[in-house]
């Protein structure tokens, strides 16, 4: 069981205990291969855009916007937001309403008379931000492509 010390930190044998860590960096470290893929050929679509807020040199939220993907509505008059997300210590602070806003007067110049989105149902922390912005929720439901998972469709008129 050989350990060492180098420029990088104490390399040692991994035990059972570190399992959990170690876990924890595979999985992180596949997310971002993949989602950086993801994200590499949502981003070269410039037509609908994702917007980032940025302080200093950290990018710390995003939100991405499209026309309305579902079938019950029109993706001429309702557009849709895919993802919206900050920091997980930086929420409370204001980002995602900036984001909604921005989002908001993009899609009112190009016509569009709502906005919808996807929640899963069980993140109520979220369906609360939502619905006090105005968000309500419409009824639709499916599940969380790929798993079981219930979402709930929120949704919001724009002002005139």
């Amino acid at each position: 069981m050989a350990t060492g010390q180098t420029g990088a930190g104490l390399i040692r044998l991994a035990t059972p205990g570190d399992a959990p860590a170690v876990a924890r960096i595979h999985v992180e470290s596949w997310k971002v291969a993949y989602r950086t893929h993801f994200w590499t050929e949502r981003l070269a679509n410039r037509e609908w855009p994702v917007f980032v807020i940025e302080e200093g040199s950290e990018l710390v939220a995003f939100c991405q916007m499209v026309p309305s993907p579902d079938a019950d509505d029109d993706p001429k008059t309702v557009g849709h937001i895919t993802s919206i997300h900050a920091l997980p210590h930086l929420r409370g602070r204001g980002y995602g309403r900036a984001l909604l806003d921005h989002a908001f007067v993009e899609f009112k110049k190009r016509g569009m008379l709502e906005v919808t989105l996807w929640v899963l149902e069980g993140n109520t922390d979220a369906r609360r931000f939502y619905e006090k912005l105005g968000f309500h929720n419409d009824g639709a439901r499916k599940a969380y492509p790929g798993t079981e998972v219930p979402e709930v469709r929120y949704r919001i008129q724009l002002p005139s």
